[in-house]
C-alpha cells in the first residue's frame, strides 16, 4: 500500500511509551515515511519514531511541538506563549532542514526566508498520529530533507465500515479554550472523516523586559476532511485536505521601544488539498498524485504591514512492484511549482526516483533509494540512501543508514530584490547513523543510535555585501553529531517508565555552537492506570548547556540557563465513553527561558471532558 493511499493511516508507536507498550508490539507497527513502500520498522533501516494517537491524547504538553519534541533527537524553541513561533529542530539542525507534511502535504512555507514549517500554526486538537524520520531523506523526498522529516496525520477515514466520532473540550489557564470535534464514517467502499476545532487564549506577555506588560493573545481554527472511494476492486480515488487560520499579539523588539509593543498584530491562514487515484494491477500498484498548499501572512507594527503569501504545486506518480521473496521495487517521478510574492520568479523541481528493498536473508534487509532532481535555476542534483537493517536475534535489531542531500535555496534567497542572488547553488549534506534496539521478555526496551551530519556550502547572510548585505555561499562545514538513547521499562501491569536522552555537539562552519541547541536533552515518562477508571502520568523535561544565543532584539549574545520542567495529567473514566481529565503544566513552577528575553509558562492547569460515540 503506498503512501498516496496510506498517508492518513493509523500510525503505530515505534518505541514503547506508554504502559501499553506490550500491546503496541504485538500490532507490528510500521513506517509510512522512512522508505518509499511502507515497512514495519523491524525492516527500515532509516531511524524513525511513531506517535500513536493515545499518546497524542495522554501528553501532558499542551502543544504539539512539544510532545514532538519529547521524542529522542528532537528539541524545539518558542518565543513565548500560545501562538508565538514555534520550531522543531531534528538532531540539532535548524528547522530549514525538516520539511513537514500534513496528511501527505508539504506544508512549509515558501514565502519565507527559508522554507520551513512554524509549529503554532497548527492545533494538536485533531492530528491523530506522528512520525518523524531522522537522518537525510532527500533521496525520497527531495530538496530541504537534510536532518529528516515529520509527518502529521490529520482527519482519517475509517477503512472499516462503522462510524466513530469525539468531541474534546477544555479550559484553563490564561483564559484559555478550545473544542474539537472529529467524527469518521466507512461503508463497504467508501469512507470520510472531518476534524472541526479552535481555541482562543488571552495568553501573557512573550518578551520578558520592561514595558512588555501587556498580554499577547491568541486565536485559531483549524478543519481537515479525508474521503475515498474504492471504485473497483482494484481502484481507489480519494481526497483528503485542511485550513487554518490564526490570530494574535506579538511583540515587536527589533527598532521599537516598548511604547510601540501593542501595535504587533499577525494573521495566518493556511490551506492544502492532495487528491489520488490507485490502482493495482497484479503485482503492481500505480499511483497518481495532485497536491496544493497556500499560506498567506500579514504582520502588523508601527512601521505598517508587510504580507507575505507563498504557493506549492505538486503532481506525482509511483509505482510499487511487490516482487516477491520480501523484495520490492518502488519507482516515480513528480514535478513541484514554488511561488510567493516575496520572489520575483518561481521554482520549479522535476524528480525521478526509485528504490529497492531487497531481503538478502530472513534476517537482514538492504534498501538503496536514488533520486535525481532537476531544478530550474541551478540544475540538476542526484541524491541516494543506502540503509542496512539486520535482526541478530529475535530480540536486537541493527540499523545502519548513510545518505547525502542537499538543501536548495529558497525563493526569498534567490530572487528578492534587495538580499537575494540567484546564483546560490544548494547545500549539500552527507549523513550517517547506526543504530541497535534490544527488546525484552517483559515488555521493556532499549535502543541507542549514533548520528552524525556534514553540510557544504551553507548559505548564509553576508553584511559585506554591498549596498546592505545579500545571502552569499560561505566556506567550511557545518557539523551536528551526537546520541540518541531510548528505553522503556514496565514496572509492574499497570505502569511503565519511559526515557529518552539526546547528547547533541553541534556547530557551524566556524566551528562556533550552534545557536538554540541544548548539549544535553532528557526525557522521562511515568504512566499509570492506577484504578481501571483512572490514569494519570507525569513527564520531566531536563535541558542543560546551551550555547550563547542573541537576545530578541538582537543586540547582544547572552546565555540561558539549564532549565527542567514538570507536567502532569490525571484522567477519570465517568462511562465507557466519556472521560474527564486534568493537566498540570509546569507543575513546580519553574521559571527559566528556551530562548533570551522570552518568557516560558508558568504553572497552568487545564480541564477537559472527552467524549467518544
Amino acid at each position: 500500500m503506498s503512501r498516496l493511499f496510506s498517508g492518513v493511516s493509523v500510525l503505530a508507536l515505534s518505541l514503547p511509551l506508554s504502559v501499553h507498550a506490550q500491546d503496541v508490539l504485538e500490532l507490528a507497527p510500521i513506517t509510512v515515511y522512512g522508505n518509499v513502500t511502507d515497512l514495519p520498522l523491524s525492516r527500515t533501516g532509516a531511524t524513525a519514531t511513531v506517535i500513536g494517537e493515545e499518546e497524542l491524547e495522554d501528553a501532558p504538553a499542551q502543544t504539539l511541538a512539544e510532545t514532538v519534541a519529547a521524542q529522542p533527537g528532537v528539541s524545539y524553541t518558542q518565543t513565548g506563549g500560545p501562538g508565538q513561533p514555534a520550531f522543531v529542530r531534528l538532531r540539532g539542525l535548524p528547522q530549514r532542514y525538516a520539511p513537514v507534511l500534513v496528511n501527505g502535504i508539504d506544508v512549509t512555507d515558501p514565502s519565507g526566508v527559508q522554507s520551513q514549517f512554524d509549529w503554532s500554526n497548527i492545533l494538536s486538537g485533531g492530528v491523530t498520529g506522528a512520525e518523524i524520520v531522522k537522518g537525510s531523506q532527500s533521496a525520497l523526498y527531495g530538496a530541504d530533507a537534510v536532518g529528516g522529516i515529520i509527518a502529521l496525520t490529520a482527519a482519517q477515514a475509517p477503512d472499516a465500515p462503522g462510524r466513530e466520532g469525539e468531541i474534546v473540550l477544555e479550559a484553563g489557564a490564561y483564559e484559555t479554550q478550545s473544542a474539537t470535534l472529529s467524527y469518521g464514517l466507512a461503508t463497504e467502499r467508501a469512507g470520510f472523516a472531518f476534524s472541526l476545532g479552535g481555541t482562543q487564549s488571552e495568553g501573557y506577555s512573550a518578551v520578558d523586559l520592561p514595558g512588555y506588560d501587556e498580554d499577547d493573545g491568541f486565536a485559531a481554527k483549524q478543519a481537515s476532511f479525508d474521503a475515498y472511494v474504492d471504485v473497483t476492486d482494484t481502484l481507489r480515488v480519494g481526497l483528503t485536505g485542511f485550513y487554518n487560520a490564526s490570530k494574535g499579539d506579538f511583540d515587536p523588539t527589533f527598532g521599537l521601544t516598548p511604547a510601540d509593543v501593542e501595535d504587533g498584530e499577525f494573521e495566518t491562514y493556511q490551506r492544502g488539498y492532495r487528491g489520488y487515484a490507485e490502482l493495482q494491477t497484479g503485482a503492481l500498484t500505480h499511483t497518481l498524485e495532485l497536491s496544493q498548499f497556500r499560506i498567506g501572512r500579514d504582520s502588523t507594527n508601527s512601521f505598517g504591514t508587510s504580507t507575505f503569501e507563498g504557493e506549492r504545486k505538486k503532481i506525482g506518480y509511483l509505482g510499487e512492484w511487490d516482487i516477491g521473496g520480501g523484495t520490492l521495487l518502488s519507482f516515480g517521478a513528480d514535478r513541484t511549482i514554488e511561488e510567493a510574492n516575496v520572489a520575483s520568479d518561481e521554482v520549479e523541481t522535476g524528480g525521478l526516483f526509485a528504490e529497492l528493498v531487497y531481503a538478502a536473508t530472513p534476517d537482514l534487509d538492504l534498501a538503496l533509494s536514488v533520486r535525481n532532481d532537476h531544478h530550474s535555476e541551478f540544475g540538476d542534483f542526484t541524491a541516494a540512501r543506502g540503509a542496512v537493517t539486520w535482526r541478530a536475534t529475535p530480540d536486537i535489531t541493527v540499523r545502519a543508514s548513510v545518505a547525502n542531500g542537499y538543501r536548495a535555496p529558497s525563493l526569498y534567497e534567490l530572487y528578492d530584490p534587495t538580499y537575494g542572488d540567484a546564483s546560490l547553488d544548494p547545500e549539500e549534506s552527507l549523513s550517517y547513523d547506526l543504530g541497535i534496539e534490544k527488546v525484552y521478555a517483559n515488555g521493556a526496551s532499549v535502543s541507542a543510535t549514533l548520528f552524525k551530519t556534514e553540510i557544504d556550502d551553507l548559505i548564509v547572510f553576508d553584511g559585506t555585501v554591498a549596498p546592505f548585505g545579500a545571502y552569499a555561499q560561505s566556506n567550511g562545514t557545518a557539523t551536528t553529531e551526537g546520541l540518541e538513547i531510548a528505553a522503556f521499562l514496565p514496572l509492574g501491569a499497570r505502569i511503565g517508565l519511559s526515557g529518552a536522552f539526546t547528547y547533541t555537539d553541534a556547530r557551524d562552519a566556524s566551528d562556533d555552537p550552534e545557536l538554540n541547541v541544548p548539549r544535553y536533552d532528557l526525557a522521562l515518562g511515568l504512566d499509570a492506570e492506577i484504578t481501571d477508571r483512572v490514569s494519570g502520568g507525569v513527564t520531566l523535561r531536563h535541558v542543560a548547556d546551551f550555547p550563547d544565543t542573541f537576545n530578541a532584539d538582537f543586540s547582544s549574545v547572552e546565555s540561558v540557563d539549564d532549565y527542567t520542567v514538570v507536567n502532569a495529567r490525571v484522567a477519570y473514566a465517568v462511562t465507557e465513553d466519556i472521560e474527564a481529565y486534568l493537566r498540570v503544566e509546569n507543575l513546580f513552577d519553574s521559571d527559566y527561558e528556551i530562548i533570551p528575553d522570552y518568557d516560558a509558562p508558568g504553572r497552568s492547569a487545564y480541564f477537559g471532558v472527552r467524549a467518544s460515540f
